[in-house]
């Protein structure tokens, strides 16, 4: 018996569903449950993917997700949706999560030093002071949409401090963000239109940061540019190029999914108000809840590896080149792992999910996006009385990778006069 059957029972239809530019995100679990139910181990017959090995149980995402086996490398750049040249690609290929380990390594290393538990604790206080001016800007309100107001401005904040890019200049990065990220979507096809938007915005981002480092080169701060100017002094094979392709890599990954995971964190909660009372009366648990919120509704929904050697899996040989694609939305919800996956369990114990992913390309910035995510929705459950949603239609972004809400209208019952 199918989960659902009122979906189709062929997993290249499923899988289609899920890759659908106008799906709604809603759809993603039931589609996720029915393509690990009707195909766990598949090798999905799309060319323009590369004919990947879809991963969808976490016991498989276990046992492949480590091993030094697979690999992620620019191999990833030649999949549609990404394409093979352009301002674009020689951006993407001098990011370190798409070099060989040793370069990979190299880079991490050095940008990893602003990111260490020690330097990230440092930063609650001022996070948790974005959070309250936020908040007391719209709390009398009663209303805001939450991605505009609140997702989005924390975490782009505290990157842009961190980087040493004004705040003021969010608007224009923001513009060349969206861009770059969308011309990456593995979801949708290469378009002409879509490749020239992209490498223009991968143009005018790269002369931004170049300004950035030249600034930072004449007056050195305390910020992560700076911190690479200097490494450069004693590395000169660390380019200018280097430097701003990382920079890009970071502004990306340190802002659009921790406002994908706040916004989405909140949505869950507002969906089942039995556990945002339970929340209000456990306020300790704010971090527990942020792996359940994690756990439940990743920004990252797929990610692919290459096989570096053949693997023999679950009575199949995955080749050796293969791409091998992590469903992390059905990861994270298997209910031969997670009990009741679907529904949210703030004490849920053990809460091995994978939102960060695993391995050499485990998430740089995890100890940030959970501090921000848990001073968030800790603020907003204790600050805003009656918190509920102001709309039932809710807008998702058209994309997979990076999945995330467009909006999101909320009210609250604000302090009478």
């Amino acid at each position: 018996m199918l989960p659902h059957p009122d979906l189709p029972g062929d997993p290249a239809r499923i899988f289609e569903g899920i890759l659908a530019l106008d799906r709604s995100g809603d759809a993603l679990p039931r589609l996720f449950d029915q393509l690990r139910a009707v195909a766990p181990v598949w090798r999905a017959p799309i060319e323009r993917l590369g004919r990947p090995w879809i991963i969808t149980r976490h016991a498989d995402a276990a046992a492949l997700v480590r091993s030094s086996a697979l690999v992620k490398d620019e191999r990833l750049l030649g999949l549609a949706g990404v394409g093979g040249g352009g301002a674009f690609i020689d951006v993407m290929r001098r990011m370190f999560a798409f070099q060989g380990p040793e370069k990979h390594h190299r880079m991490r290393a050095l940008v990893q030093r602003g990111f260490t538990p020690r330097s990230i604790a440092r930063l609650r206080p001022e996070i948790e002071a974005i959070v309250a001016g936020l908040l007391g800007a719209v709390a009398a309100r009663g209303a805001m949409d939450l991605v505009a107001e609140f997702a989005f401005p924390l975490p782009v904040t505290v990157i842009c401090r961190m980087l040493g890019a004004p705040v003021e200049d969010v608007p224009r990065i923001e513009g060349w963000a969206s861009a770059f990220a969308r011309r990456a979507d593995p979801a949708e096809a290469l378009t002409p239109e879509r490749e020239r938007i992209g490498d223009e915005a991968t143009i005018a981002f790269v002369g931004y940061v170049q300004a950035l480092i030249d600034a930072r080169r004449r007056a050195p701060g305390a910020d992560l540019i700076s911190r690479l100017v200097e490494v450069q002094r004693e590395a000169p094979e660390l380019t200018d190029d280097d430097i701003a392709a990382t920079t890009i890599l970071l502004f990306q990954a340190g802002h659009e999914t921790t406002t994908n995971l706040i916004a989405k964190g909140v949505l869950a909660l507002l969906r089942q108000p039995d556990s945002l009372v339970w929340l209000r009366a456990h306020p300790d648990a704010t971090e527990a809840a942020t792996e359940e919120l994690l756990r439940f509704d990743p920004s990252v929904q797929i990610s692919t590896k290459y096989a570096t050697r053949d693997i023999p899996f679950e009575g199949e040989t995955i080749r050796e080149g293969d791409p091998i694609t992590f469903v992390w939305g059905a990861i994270n919800r298997d209910p031969a792992h997670f009990p009741e996956p679907h529904r949210l369990d703030f004490e849920r114990t053990p809460n091995d999910h994978f939102s960060f992913g695993m391995g050499a390309n485990y998430c740089l910035g995890a100890s940030l996006a959970r501090l921000e995510i848990a001073c968030a929705i800790g603020a907003l459950v204790a600050r805003l009385p009656g918190l509920r949603l102001a709309a039932q239609t809710i807008e998702y972004k058209p994309q997979l990778h990076l999945h995330g809400l467009a909006r999101l209208q909320i009210e609250w019952d604000p302090p009478s006069h």
